[in-house]
């Protein structure tokens, strides 16, 4: 268990230090980013989405429905073999998971926006410059809405890894508001990047 720790953290070292030359624009909905390395035996698959691509909505879900599609969202995302294919000749054994969203903070931000518009109609009343700084605090409010994204990690571990030519990803058939995957791939010494707009794409170009 600890070499595959220490084997995962250098892979999300090389995918963090690899996926600043090719950043996702900020939160585009319909868009997703996905990051796969492959090292050894190890294989992990790594993506980030708005929630608005996921489950339709970005507030923290508070009616039934919300509730219930949030729930079957985090139960497909929980299932790799839901979103991404890979060959029965490599015979890959999952062996992580890990699920989160970033709702809570959202709403947070969201309340930050609330505040620094409060204190804009404060300076209003001492002068009447102050306009400014209201339509300062409304821009405020505007940029801080509330934005929120799902991350999903998966490792595998792939007995005959060299008989891993390519991977399919599922995203978009699955979450049909996702019109586009936007892929970095490192393996070993080879890394490259390519877009997805297939619902059946493949993750390839190593071999």
């Amino acid at each position: 268990m600890k070499n595959i720790i220490i084997i995962l953290a250098s892979l999300l070292v090389s995918l963090q230090s690899y996926a600043q030359t090719r950043q996702l624009e900020a939160h585009e909905h319909g868009a997703a980013m996905v990051m796969m390395a492959m090292e050894g035996e190890k294989l992990h698959l790594e993506f980030e989405v708005p929630s608005e691509s996921i489950v339709g909505f970005e507030h923290f879900p508070e009616s039934d429905k919300d509730r219930m599609v949030f729930a079957s969202a985090m139960a497909l995302l929980s299932t790799p073999s839901n979103l991404f294919g890979i060959p029965d000749e490599a015979e890959c054994i999952p062996v992580g998971i890990n699920v989160s969203q970033t709702l809570f903070s959202g709403e947070s931000k969201h309340h930050e926006g609330e505040h620094d518009e409060h204190g804009d109609e404060h300076d209003e009343s001492r002068s009447d410059k102050d306009d400014d700084h209201e339509k300062v605090g409304d821009h405020d409010e505007h940029k801080d809405e509330i934005h929120s994204e799902f991350h999903a990690s998966y490792l595998w571990n792939c007995h005959h890894a060299d008989d891993l030519k390519a991977v399919q990803t599922r995203l978009m058939k699955v979450f049909p508001r996702i019109e586009e995957v936007r892929v970095q791939w490192i393996v070993g010494d080879l890394q490259g990047a390519m877009e997805l707009e297939n619902q059946d794409g493949f993750i390839r170009g190593w071999n």
